[in-house]
């Protein structure tokens, strides 16, 4: 008991020392005692008192204010005097500093000028030194152009030179020795009949040739072989056998004679030529040389004996022949020789090959032993005007005393003393013939001739900058490969025919020109107008801020999804251009980040058209196209790339923008697992886009799974469209 109420009363304790001040702050003050007028009128003289004093502070603080004012007022203007002189003594530099600079700009400007001129001087120095080495370079090559014109006229029309050559000639035919032994009574009573069959002849010459114009002299060596068969019919009578009055009769009637002749002779012929026909006329006078004959046959003996009535036979018997005895012959023999024939050349000399024309150069020579060789065929006839027989008379049999039989024979030559023998030899001929070459005049190098290209605009007439110009000739074969030809133009050696050059140039249309070389040494100006293709230009802005815009720009033929053209925007400009193919209709497609799309058609391929974007206000919602995921996963696939830089572009132009990204699916799968993946692809997102820059405050993402298709689901098309991202406008 004792302890309880020791508890109580230390609690009151507590309470009383607790709660007595927050009782003594809600009590009301005491009223105060009442005031005596004394005292009223002491405080209030003390009241006024204090509000003098105070109006005398606030006025002596006044006039101190003021006083601190005009000071600072006086302040104010010495340092704006101090000021304005120094701003004068500033601006008096300022015009010292520019009078200084202006003589210095005015110096480095004379000197500059004076330069200038100096270089003005030189440039036309150089260009009269450069007109000057032109002129004489242009006079130089039109005296080699005289001069090459002089030689190829006098080439044309040489003067007539004599034509020196060696000859190797064959000949070949029928040779006869035709010996007119007389007929009827012979000395010893021999009487001869004579068949003249003839025989082969062979020849070669070694000769010389001078033709001059049209007149031909020929002389050298001939050697000629003649061989020559006749069949003879004779008798002769003896009576010197040992039975007196007995008559033989020796009746030769097949008798054949071979003779042989070797000669060696020095023509000398006269003739001329008319185009590939020539003919000789002459004498050759030979050197025969001894050699032989043969004989073959058979003879019959009759004998008349006193003591038969008739006469009786004693049969036949083969002649005794001689075999290559030798002839004599008269030395020298004179023959009258005629040659007519055909030249060769045209079919045998060597010519040049059109299949290799470049090795042989117009009028260039062919190579010795072509040119210098000639070639010549002609029928050729040639008889002995002087007997050529020196055999000494003989019988032409002979017998041995008391001996029938024939023991020797002699040449029918020999028959009688003066039997004449003239040769005969005609046939075909072949010679070669070696010419001497003669002195040829020195062949100039044909001046060289020239195209002076130059490519301009068909409008202006201007020259271009740049240009590319490739040449054929007149068989489509290049002339000058593709060369670049600046505005100064282009110089190009070409030899003489018919030429085409196409020019080409960045922006124009192609163009051609054809020319022709006519004669050596020529200039031929080439110049090649090209006209200007339609550029069409495009400039993209924003339609509220007039600010250029990089887009991308296509340019889709018109009815078709696929663009033909695709056009970057500059960001300075917000510019592009292009040049597009004649021949089709098209129209104009951008879907740019952060702005409605747009698609207008293009009137002319030449158009210049101002494309204002419409930026898409906060709230509003556009789809990220292109924008491609791995199936049924977050990852992002690099085709999406120009997608997420577009968006990045956008935000970077436009930093006081937020935006939520929000991905969606299509209704194929599980509605959590399609929850799931869409705010894993719209995280994805929103990961890439701060990876680039981006500041993480300024992007939400959520996914919205399949709960808000805008196409169907029940078609391929339809899903991929539902499966979408999609960025708001915050």
């Amino acid at each position: 008991m004792a302890n309880i109420f020791r508890n109580i009363m230390m609690v009151s304790l507590v309470l009383s020392l607790t709660c007595a001040p927050v009782v003594a702050s809600a009590m009301p003050n005491p009223a105060p005692a009442t005031q005596t007028d004394k005292q009223k009128a002491a405080a209030q003289k003390k009241k006024e008192a204090e509000k003098k004093k105070k109006e005398a502070e606030k006025a002596k603080a006044a006039k101190e204010k003021q006083k601190a004012a005009a000071a600072k007022q006086k302040e104010a203007e010495k340092k704006k005097a101090a000021a304005a002189k120094a701003n004068e003594q500033k601006q008096k530099a300022t015009e010292k500093q520019k009078a200084e600079a202006a003589k210095q700009q005015a110096k480095q400007q004379a000197e500059r000028d004076k330069a200038a001129a100096e270089r003005a001087k030189q440039a036309q120095e150089r260009e009269a030194a450069q007109a000057k080495r032109e002129a004489e370079e242009e006079a130089a090559r039109q005296k080699q152009v005289r001069e090459y014109e002089k030689q190829m006229a006098e080439l044309e029309n040489p003067k007539p030179e004599p034509v020196h050559m060696f000859n190797i000639g064959i000949r070949a035919g029928y040779s006869a020795m035709m010996d007119k032994i007389q007929t009827g009574t012979a000395p010893a009573g021999n009487s001869a009949d004579q068949r003249l069959k003839g025989g082969g002849g062979a020849g070669l010459d070694l000769s010389y040739s001078l033709a001059y114009l049209h007149f031909m002299f020929e002389t050298g060596l001939d050697f000629r072989f003649l061989n020559s068969t006749s069949a003879y019919a004779f008798s002769t009578v003896r009576n010197d056998l040992a039975y007196p009055g007995t008559k033989y009769t020796y009746l030769f009637d097949n008798l054949s004679e071979t003779r042989n002749m070797l000669g060696i002779g020095i023509p000398v012929m006269l003739g001329a030529q008319f185009e590939r026909f020539y003919f000789l006329l002459g004498a050759k006078i030979h050197y025969a040389l001894p050699m032989g004959y043969s004989q073959s046959g058979k003879y019959d003996i009759t004998v008349k004996d006193p003591a038969y009535i008739d006469p009786y036979g004693m049969g036949i018997h083969d002649i005794n022949g001689q075999t290559n005895q030798k002839i004599q012959f008269k030395v020298p023999e004179v023959s009258l020789a005629a040659e007519i024939g055909l030249d060769l050349d045209d079919w045998l000399q060597a010519q040049p090959d059109p299949k290799k024309r470049s090795k042989v150069k117009a009028g260039e020579r062919l190579p010795f032993g072509k040119e210098y060789i000639h070639y010549r065929v002609g029928l050729f006839a040639e008889y002995g005007v002087v007997n050529t027989n020196a055999t000494p008379a003989a019988l032409p049999v002979e017998f041995a005393p008391g001996n029938v039989e024939v023991q020797n024979t002699n040449t029918l030559l020999a028959m009688n003393g003066d039997t004449k023998l003239n040769n005969l030899f005609v046939g075909a001929k072949f010679t070669i013939q070696f010419e001497v070459p003669g002195k040829k005049p020195s062949q100039m190098t044909p001046p060289a001739s020239f195209a002076i290209y130059s490519v301009v605009d068909a409008t202006t007439n201007e020259p271009l900058q740049l240009a590319t110009v490739e040449t054929t000739d007149g068989k489509g074969k290049i002339a000058m490969r593709e060369k670049t030809i600046k505005a100064k133009g282009t110089r190009q050696r070409h030899g003489i025919g018919s030429y085409t050059a196409v020019a080409k140039a960045e922006g124009y249309y192609d163009g051609s020109a054809q020319f022709e070389i006519e004669r050596v040494g020529m200039t031929e100006y080439v110049t090649i107008r090209l006209r200007q293709r339609p550029v069409f230009r495009v400039r993209v802005t924003n339609m509220e801020t007039g600010a250029a815009l990089p887009a991308a720009v296509e340019i889709r033929p018109r009815g078709t999804e696929t663009a033909a053209y695709t056009l970057a925007t500059d960001s300075a400009s917000g510019a592009a251009r292009m040049q597009l193919a004649e021949g089709t209709s098209y129209s104009l497609h951008i879907d740019q980040m952060g702005y409605e799309a747009l698609d207008m058609p293009i009137s002319f391929i030449g158009d210049s058209m101002n494309v204002q974007l419409k930026p898409i206000k906060k709230g509003e919602v556009f789809i990220m196209h292109n924008m491609f995921f791995a199936t049924n996963r977050t990852r992002i696939l690099p085709v999406s790339e120009q997608a997420l830089q577009d968006l990045y572009m956008y935000l970077e132009r436009n930093p006081e923008i937020r935006i939520r990204i929000i991905g969606h699916t299509d209704n194929v799968g599980k509605d959590a697992a399609n929850q799931k993946l869409s705010e894993g692809r719209a995280a994805e997102v929103r990961k890439d886009l701060i990876e680039r820059g981006i500041a993480p405050e300024r992007i939400e993402s959520e996914g919205r799974g399949e709960s808000q298709p805008i196409d169907t689901n029940d078609t391929e098309e339809g899903r991929q469209n539902n499966r979408r991202v999609e960025v708001e406008i915050l």
